[in-house]
């Protein structure tokens, strides 16, 4: 009788472990800052056809996020073929540049 409650017991541990993995996923996730090697349009989708809302002009920086996007179909920008996108918000207009252009820096 004794050897299932050690089993229960270690895998409702194994099960907290997991769910502490998961829980601390969100608090993973750092804030960055994008800076522009070129200008770069801040497009509402991750498309190049989609609808231009600001830009970053090179030098110049935006919050970001750490995470990457891909888009469905490729681009060149910056001397790279790619589908990367880089979320970023400037001025308060959130949408996505090409993730090329840009270098990230965790804050």
């Amino acid at each position: 009788m004794r050897a299932p409650r050690i089993l229960g017991a270690s895998l409702g541990a194994a099960a907290l472990v997991g769910a502490g993995v998961v829980l601390a996923s969100p608090a993973a996730a750092a804030s960055c800052t994008a800076t522009a090697l070129e200008t770069v349009v801040i497009r509402s989708t991750t498309s190049t056809s989609g609808t231009a809302l600001a830009q970053v002009n090179k030098g110049q920086s935006a919050s970001a996020s750490c995470v990457s996007y891909y888009g469905t179909s490729t681009y060149e920008k910056c001397g790279i073929v790619s589908k990367r996108w880089v979320k970023v918000t400037r001025s308060g207009v959130t949408g996505y540049v090409v993730g090329t252009c840009v270098t990230l820096a965790e804050n």
